[in-house]
Parts: C-alpha cells; structure tokens; sequence
C-alpha cells in the first residue's frame, strides 16, 4: 500500500482543495508570516520576488507582495502558483498553512508550557492531530522570547518543534513538516545529540514520503550509527524502523524485514507497545507478499485489535486499510470490501480525518468495482478519490497510478 504515518484534519477546513481554499479569505496573517519567512530566507527583497514573478511567467508587484505578506488580502490561485514556483514549494503547502491557522485560533487553555507539551503528547497518541498540534504550537511560543534563546530555551523549543513536525506528518503536510525541521536544525549547535538524531529520523521519513530514499537512507543509516556509538536503544529502534521503511518502499523485502525485526524487538524490550504495533503493521503485509498469507493476516488483525484496546484509531484505521489490500491481491472482493467498510468507518470519524488512508481505500474499491465491471462504483470510487488528491502530497503508488490515470483524461 505504500501507507504512511499521515491522517488529516478533518473536512473544513482540511478537505477542500487548494483551488477552494485559496478563494475564500480576504487576508491571512499565518500565510503572511509565511511566505516572508521564505523571502527572507532567500535572501529576495521584495523587489527581488517581483522580477522572478516576471521571470516565472507571472505578475506581482512588491506592494502586492507586502499586503499578503502583512494578511490584509489573500493571493489569487494565480499568484500562488507563481510564488510556489519561486520558493519550490507546493501550493498544496499554502493551503496546509491556512488550514493551521484554523486549527490555531481554537488555543488550548493554560500557560505552562510544559503541561501543553504534556497534554499535547496525550492528545497525540490518541490520534487527535489537530489538537495536539495547537498545544505544541502554543507551548512553543511561550518558550520563545525575542532574545536568542540559551541552551535550555534552544531545547525546549526544538523538542516543540519536533513534536509538531512529526504531528504535522500524521496530518499529510509534509512540507510544513520538513520546514519544523529545518527550523529546528538552525539551533544545532546548541542541542544534544539524540535531539539531532530524533530531528534527522523526521527529516528521512519526510524524504522517504517525498521518494528520495537515497537522501532518506543516508539519513536513517547516519542516526543509527549515532544511536548506537551513544548506545541509545530507544533511538537504536526508531532508526531501524526508518530503515525498514525505506526499503520496504523500494522493494527490498529481505533488508525491510532485517530492520523491522531489529526494531520490534527493541520496542517490546522497551515496553512501547504503540511503535511496536506499528511495526506489525508493516511486517503484516510484507509475509502475505512472500506467500505467507495466513501469517501476514494474522500479524495485521492483532496489531487492529490491540490498537483498538489502547484506543489508537489511527493505528485501528491502517490495519483495516491494510487487511483490504492483503485481502485484494488475493483476489477475496469480499473480504477487502469488508475491511474497507471498517477502515473507512474509523478513518473518516472524529476530529481528525485520516485523509492518505481514505484516498487509499477509495483506490482498492475503484479497483475492486474494475474487475467485476461495475461502472457506477468505479464511478463513485474516482469522485471520492478526485475529492481526496489535493490533500495528498505523499509519493505513494496507488497516488501516482491515479495520476497517471487524470492525466489520461480517464477521470472526466
């Protein structure tokens, strides 16, 4: 399935597309600090941003530049895609931005920033995203001040700022992800080693979902050197899992199931039965790929049913999503519609939609709906999964199987 660790927020305003999104605000202050914190990383004046404007094809001028940027209007989809050119990202990444700037305005009682970082961790294994991003935020701005921070301040917003990246991972928005990252890095010199290798393990997750798993596993391969010179088990774990992935995603099932073993067995020495689970995950599907199906199935129902016990509804959603595809490629429609059913049940509830594994189901039952020639749901199938796509900036294959798809003209 080429599933990652993403879910999104929920519908409003998470699912609406960039085109939707970007038409119905008059200003916003987020994406204001936003692109002039890309700007201004460039190194661009706004003079500077309005000659690459005319150099990309486009038109905007530095007085426009500065009213987006101070949030008194809004750009047109236009300029958007004129600025993304500029600053290589994507547009969906503007829209992410505006969908926090949502998220935020619902703050999080208290001021201790500590207890945020603490109830935000709550929130997080719980699976409630949206949530445990608003605390994380928060309690990072308590913890910056306008002087350069000191050691202890440096680490304190790091750690805040990676618990947002990883959260903004499980939202799909990878490249506000990448740039919690990047910004974190900026405060290297003054954080402890294992910061910086938890920090390297986000940014070779981000890689691997963008499909640069070169750059990914050198990343992966140097945390895990790392952790294991400190002797770290914990981060000795975290990096085998990493590994595991990406060589899961290029095919390399041996090597994948190498990694995954090594972590598994470190997290059930450490006691994490929430990573540990997420491991079978992955192992589940890659036994039913080599012919041991019974094994893989078996390994993908406890992993649902534990998660389901501790109260991981992303962790009970992803199982489901992958006991469907199991069951698809075995060519049992009955029980892949059965678990989809289930998947999507769970996936689409609650305050944070899941949205990858929602775009991965409507694939398998598009799917499903070909090979037994139903055109009407294979119709419905490719609506759900047109609604779905501006949301999604994973690598993923049945993503790029669909695109190619569009692209055709298949899906008018």
């Amino acid at each position: 399935m080429g599933q990652t660790a993403a879910g999104m927020t929920k519908p409003s305003p998470g699912q609406s597309g960039p085109r939707d999104m970007l038409t119905n605000l008059k200003g916003s202050p987020r994406l204001g600090q936003y692109l002039r914190k890309l700007r201004v990383g460039y190194g661009y004046s706004l003079r500077k941003v309005e000659e690459k404007a005319r150099v990309n094809g486009g038109e905007i001028d530095n007085s426009q530049l500065s009213r987006y940027e101070k949030g008194i209007c809004y750009p047109s989809f236009d300029k958007l895609r004129t600025l993304a050119r500029i600053f290589n990202v994507s547009i969906q990444t503007f829209s992410d931005v505006v969908d926090l700037e949502e998220l935020e305005r619902n703050q999080p009682e208290g001021n201790d920033a500590i207890e945020l970082m603490r109830r935000g961790n709550s929130e997080f294994q719980l699976g409630d995203y949206g949530r445990a991003y608003s605390h994380y935020q928060k309690a990072r701005k308590l913890f910056e001040s306008d002087d350069e921070p000191d050691r202890e301040c440096a680490v304190a917003i790091a750690k805040a700022r990676l618990a947002s990246a990883i959260v903004l991972y499980r939202m799909g928005k990878i490249s506000l992800s990448e740039y919690e990252i990047r910004q974190l890095l900026r405060l290297e010199s003054l954080l402890d080693e294992d910061l910086v290798i938890r920090a390297l393990l986000q940014l070779s997750n981000v890689h691997s979902t963008f499909g640069d798993y070169m750059l990914a596993e050198m990343e992966a391969q140097r945390s895990l050197s790392l952790a294991q010179r400190r002797e770290d088990q914990t981060l000795e774990a975290y990096s085998h899992h990493a590994l595991g992935r990406i060589y899961q995603e290029r095919e390399e099932m041996d090597a994948a199931l190498e990694h995954y073993h090594a972590a598994l067995q470190r997290y059930r020495d450490l006691g994490d039965d929430h990573e540990a689970l997420k491991v079978k995950l992955n192992i589940g599907p890659l036994y039913a790929a080599r012919g041991q199906f019974r094994e893989g199935v078996r390994l993908l129902r406890d992993a649902r049913d534990e998660a389901r016990k501790l109260g991981h509804r992303w962790t009970v959603a992803s199982a489901g999503a992958w006991l469907a595809e199991t069951f698809f490629h075995k060519g049992d429609f009955i029980n892949a519609r059965k678990y989809l059913r289930e998947s999507n049940a769970i996936a689409s509830n609650g305050e944070v939609q899941y949205v990858d594994i929602l775009f991965l189901n409507a694939f398998y039952l598009w799917k499903i709906a070909l090979a037994e020639n139903s055109q009407a749901e294979a119709k419905i199938a490719i609506g759900r999964m047109k609604y779905l796509r501006p949301n999604l900036e994973q690598n993923l294959p049945e993503v790029r199987n669909f695109d190619r798809f569009v692209e055709k003209g298949g899906a008018k």
